[in-house]
């Protein structure tokens, strides 16, 4: 897809010193190197030609292959919650993790009803390049050719996918949604009947109801100045989030802190309201793969191609200085970040890292990997080139200091916020959530 030409001659790349540990999980040489080449081909505008007033509305990131349950010849009903309103509607469809190609003979989006229910007279077919099927290879990624369609903000849309093949599925693994499945060709169908919900994914009560194959909502909307990207780990993607009181993870609540955000900057006056897309996978690191691609390996895909985005709020760091890299190596990935995240005319806003400590015999943190995060949020809030920090750690900092498994001891959330020792719980999400200062993403700044 074109972008209108620009100069990124401002943009230089330093590789961050490698060490042994980082040899076995990355290629961080090339994977910069690929992200750098992306950005000199890029415009200094996330606007793409002739698609003024189009938003990401609602967003997720693929960091799996799944290779069951077997979805040739069955149709994937998904649900989709735009932040905002608008008038027309397209999505993209990924193949990212895949390994197969996938051939799609149908797609049709409606607002949802009970269940996998659909409203009939609300069921819009979408057709990609005028046609009503599609063909993704391995990698591959499309989008629906734009369709006139009332949107309300957080109004639960369905999308349906007649899949006439597929070997493998890319997947989102936390998507925190009871989607759904039947056999045959029904994308068209209203009615719920037959279908099933997506199979969770192992490990169990962790909120992994996945979303096959579907990556971004855009939505036409006049009166939205901007998205904004929250590109992240587990914290934003809700691991913890929808935990009740008796441990059990429940689905459809929508409690991430990104959630919360949402719904205040829905808010806002019209022309201060912002869309909100969810670009986090649990895992995910800055430099290596901990769980799917590497925050700088899928910075292109799930972040600048976004429709309309005006900010990136970056939360990243806790997983990699868990996986025993250093302040010093994140702090390298992290200005890559920021450098391919402005060459694009985006502003980027830094979150710092949230306290980790577990009390022993409980394992996963240790003193050298609490210093390593106490130095990159003192980067983050002095040094770091960012145009604005939500300092998530000063939020948490009245928590119990614990005496970690190798003797040491290391601040943990408050008690009333902590989930497991690294994810907050819902009142923490929800205290995330409403931390954050709207005035970082005002037109006027």
């Amino acid at each position: 897809m074109c972008r209108e030409p620009c100069s990124n001659a401002g943009v230089r790349v330093t590789l961050p010193k490698r060490t042994k540990g980082m040899e076995s999980n990355m290629r961080i040489s090339s994977i910069i190197a690929v992200g750098l080449l992306v950005t000199l081909a890029g415009c200094v505008t996330n606007q793409k030609v002739g698609e003024k007033d189009w938003f990401t509305a609602w967003g997720m990131s693929h960091n799996a292959r799944a290779t069951t349950p077997a979805m040739s010849g069955r149709t994937v009903r998904m649900i989709l919650m735009p932040s905002i309103s608008g008038n027309s509607v397209r999505v993209k469809l990924e193949n990212t993790m895949g390994e197969a190609p996938v051939v799609f003979s149908g797609a049709y989006i409606g607002v949802a009803g009970e269940g996998a229910a659909v409203q009939e007279k609300s069921i819009t077919r979408l057709t990609f390049a005028g046609k009503p099927g599609l063909s993704l290879a391995a990698g591959q990624g499309a989008y629906s050719d734009p369709v006139p369609f009332k949107v309300n903000a957080f109004q639960k849309l369905s999308l349906s996918l007649d899949v006439q093949s597929a070997a493998d599925i890319s997947t989102h693994h936390v998507g925190l949604r009871t989607n759904w499945s039947a056999a045959g060709a029904r994308a068209s169908d209203p009615s719920a009947a037959g279908f099933e919900p997506l199979p969770e994914i192992s490990a169990l009560n962790t909120g992994q109801w996945p979303f096959y194959w579907v990556a971004a909502l855009d939505v036409h909307s006049p009166e939205t100045t901007g998205t904004i990207v929250l590109f992240a780990d587990s914290i934003t993607d809700g691991r913890c989030s929808t935990r009740d009181d008796k441990g059990i993870v429940q689905p459809n609540l929508d409690q991430r802190w990104g959630d919360v955000l949402a719904t205040r900057l829905a808010a806002r006056p019209k022309r201060e309201q912002k869309a909100i897309a969810i670009a986090a996978i649990s895992g995910n690191r800055v430099l290596g793969r901990g769980n799917g691609p590497s925050g700088l390996e899928r910075l292109e895909r799930d972040v600048l191609d976004r429709a309309g985005v005006s900010h990136v709020v970056f939360f990243m760091g806790t997983n990699d200085i868990a996986g025993n890299f250093s302040a010093a190596q994140v702090i390298a990935g992290t200005q890559q970040v920021i450098a391919l995240v402005r060459a694009r005319g985006i502003k980027i806003i830094g979150a710092t890292v949230i306290p980790r400590g577990r009390p022993a015999p409980g394992t996963g943190w240790t003193s050298a990997n609490e210093a390593q995060r106490l130095a990159l949020n003192e980067w983050i809030r002095t040094k770091a080139n960012f145009d604005g920090v939500i300092d998530f750690d000063a939020l948490m900092k009245n928590g119990p200091i614990v005496t970690l498994a190798d003797g040491s001891s290391a601040p943990a959330m408050p008690t009333a916020w902590n989930c497991d020792g690294t994810h907050p719980n819902a009142a923490g999400y929800k205290a995330m959530g409403e931390f954050v200062d709207l005035r970082l993403f005002d037109s006027s700044r």
